[in-house]
């Protein structure tokens, strides 16, 4: 993994916030030939933002923790990563309504949540509104975030969970039948998450992640569009050698910006053994901050990284006068499973059959997560970026069993004294309808 793939990585996760209402939520009447799924929704209208400007610092401070701490057990060898761990934050935030207990701590640990209560959703919903009316009010930026469910058709889920998802997520809920068309199932998630983000997030549900066990799968789907407030001279762009982190240089296109003096101030800093360059996007709020080691100290500040130093090196940005380049980039990942990661984050009983405890989703079934998908793209160039990540959480049923007697096939039997423990008398029954 190389220098700028990092810087990458830490500054678009800060993109992805808010949860939009789903597009699709509306019941459904009469039929449409083209509709591929049930629809419903709660009649519990989506709550107007009521947290305070404390609360929200306050859980996007939880979700920069959280991205810094899923970075760490994403990293792999020379591999570039990109992820959203907005919209893994805002897939579990559903999941979490229908846990109890130890099951929800659990997740919220993980997710480093520190609001109690609703505050955490109200948190969440709040941003989401006002990230959606930024984006709405600003041209040259797109910003859809979307979250949807997706149930078994006539399971008997809790009221009181569809309202909560409606009210603080405004998702929907639609209806497909995973116990008898599983395949068909997974394919029109995944077809929906493609419409959502522009294509750009395709097949995020591997084969084999639905089956008839299935009884819910909860989606978060961003797409995210944005010009540069400054953009780069398309004229300017080259090809430059990019220092890979075993020594040797691939050529690459890069970047310029085109002034009368070649220098543009821009917010700059230096510590910690690297420096931060801040790109705006029109607008002016949101914004791709890179974070570029020293020359053969990537390794080193990567392991040291923490939530504190970006924090840091973001606060210390100041306008200077520089000579800026940017390599020009697109990156999209394969549909990965979190399962792993997020154990190792502190999230045990809920991946559990007999453990997890999500009883207020509904349901005399048992249930448990069966699998967590995650998958991103992006593309940097002279204009702008284009970014889009997707999360699924497969939540399915399991049956308890309990072992059992029956003596229905050929067997060995003995005749014993218990206290001697002297056989008296040994045989077998290969078919117990012949007497002789």
């Amino acid at each position: 993994m190389n220098g700028s793939w990092f810087a990458v990585a830490c500054a678009v996760a800060l993109l992805f916030v808010g949860c939009s209402e789903n597009p699709v939520a509306d019941r459904v009447s009469g039929g449409d030939p083209e509709q591929k799924f049930g629809l419903s929704k709660s009649l519990v209208e989506r709550k107007d933002a009521s947290a305070t400007d404390e609360m929200v610092s306050e859980q996007a401070a939880s979700n920069n923790r959280f991205a810094v701490n899923l970075y760490k057990e994403l990293v792999e060898g020379g591999k570039n990563l990109f992820f959203s761990p907005y919209s893994i934050t805002c897939a579990f935030a559903m999941t979490a309504a229908g846990a109890v207990g130890e099951t929800r701590d659990q997740i919220l640990d993980a997710l480093q949540v520190t609001l109690s209560g609703n505050s955490f959703d109200e948190a969440l919903n709040a941003t989401d509104l006002s990230f959606k009316a930024h984006s709405e009010a600003t041209d040259g930026l797109t910003l859809n975030v979307v979250n949807s469910t997706w149930m078994q058709s006539g399971w008997p889920f809790s009221a009181g969970f569809l309202d909560h998802l409606s009210r603080y997520y405004g998702a929907g809920v639609n209806m497909l039948d995973f116990i008898s068309q599983p395949e068909e199932s997974r394919l029109i998630i995944n077809d929906w998450v493609a419409e959502q983000t522009n294509q750009k997030i395709l097949d995020l549900l591997p084969g084999g992640s639905i089956t008839y066990d299935t009884r819910l799968v909860l989606t978060n789907a961003v797409y995210f569009l944005a010009d540069w407030k400054y953009g780069f001279d398309a004229e300017l762009t080259s090809d430059g050698n990019f220092a890979l982190l075993d020594g040797s240089h691939v050529s690459t296109p890069f970047m310029y910006m085109k002034t009368a003096d070649s220098l543009v101030r821009m917010p700059y800093s230096r510590e910690y053994g690297a420096r931060a360059m801040e790109f705006a996007y029109k607008g002016d709020r949101l914004s791709m901050v890179v974070l570029l080691p020293e020359e053969d100290n990537f390794a080193e500040f990567e392991s040291a990284l923490t939530l504190d130093t970006i924090s840091t090196m973001i606060a210390h940005l100041d306008s200077t006068d520089l000579q800026v380049s940017l390599p020009k980039f697109s990156f999209s990942t394969a549909s990965m499973s979190l399962i792993k990661p997020l154990k190792n984050l502190g999230i045990e009983d809920a991946f559990s059959p007999g453990d997890a405890d999500f009883s207020d989703i509904g349901g005399a079934e048992p249930l448990y997560i069966t699998e967590v998908a995650h998958k991103a793209f992006i593309s940097v160039d002279e204009q702008g970026t284009e970014a889009a990540a997707a999360t699924g959480v497969v939540v399915s049923t399991w049956e308890l069993v309990v072992d059992d007697f029956r003596a229905n096939r050929p067997f060995i039997y003995i005749i014993r004294d218990r206290v001697t423990e002297t056989i008296l008398f040994m045989g077998r029954v290969l078919n117990p309808a012949v007497e002789q």
